[in-house]
């Protein structure tokens, strides 16, 4: 493991810090593709949970975003691979506008 990498994970530990990956203004296919990355990228790392924020949709039409439905989805189906468990994360009212995400270990060489 590099060095830098170890301080980064240090730090993180030190101050409750999570990877984070907002999706607002994405579209369905980039917030996908950027997804995808993202927990691909965290794999790599050892990084072993992030959190991803599709929104609320509270500026979609009817008022529930079709990322909050999409991703999860994604989760449990492409994204499987990548996933091990995910915990969507509600606010008081109840409404999910992101997830805590467990990535799985990198399969060994």
């Amino acid at each position: 493991m590099a060095l830098l990498d170890l301080l980064h994970r240090l730090v993180r530990a030190a101050v409750g810090s999570v990877p984070t990956l907002d999706l607002h203004g994405l579209g369905v296919r980039e917030a996908l593709a950027e997804t995808e990355r993202f927990l691909r990228d965290a794999q790599t790392h050892g990084v072993r949970q992030v959190r991803i924020v599709y929104g609320k949709g509270h500026r979609s039409k009817g008022g529930r975003g079709v990322l909050r439905k999409v991703v999860p989805h994604w989760f449990d189906t492409d994204g499987a691979p990548l996933v091990t468990d995910y915990s969507r994360q509600p606010d008081a009212s109840g409404a999910d506008g992101g997830a805590l995400v467990w990535v799985r270990r990198r399969p060994a060489p």
